[in-house]
């Protein structure tokens, strides 16, 4: 007997009816209109983004063009160092006591104590 009741009560909700669904429509939304002031407002930091934006990608271009021209400026002066420090080599080479003497061995020149002056700076 509880079977029966069972299946009845199970029929019963299957057959009850599914209560419709009531739409019910979009509250109307009102648009309110901005001010003028709003609207200048509203453009103004518009504008002002967009100057400070061109403005940070010009600063960072020119920023960029000084390292480049900072970097080739030091390398510039790299190689004038080393020129430099080359030349004066040169110099103390070509001034050495060993240079004068195999100079005057060649062209028969002596040195006397008496020809020779000392300098100082």
């Amino acid at each position: 007997m509880r079977e029966e009741s069972t299946a009845r009560n199970l029929q019963d909700y299957q057959v009850a009816p599914q209560p419709e669904k009531v739409v019910q429509a979009a509250p109307k939304v009102h648009s309110v209109k901005l001010s003028k002031f709003e609207t200048f407002s509203i453009v103004g930091l518009f504008l002002l983004t967009l100057v400070l934006m061109v403005a940070l990608v010009s600063i960072k271009v020119s920023m960029t063009s000084s390292q480049n021209e900072l970097d080739s400026l030091t390398n510039q002066i790299s190689k004038t160092n080393t020129s430099n420090v080359n030349l004066r080599q040169e110099i103390s080479e070509l001034s050495s006591f060993d240079r004068f003497s195999s100079f005057a061995k060649k062209h028969n020149l002596k040195m006397s104590d008496n020809n020779v002056r000392n300098i100082s700076k």
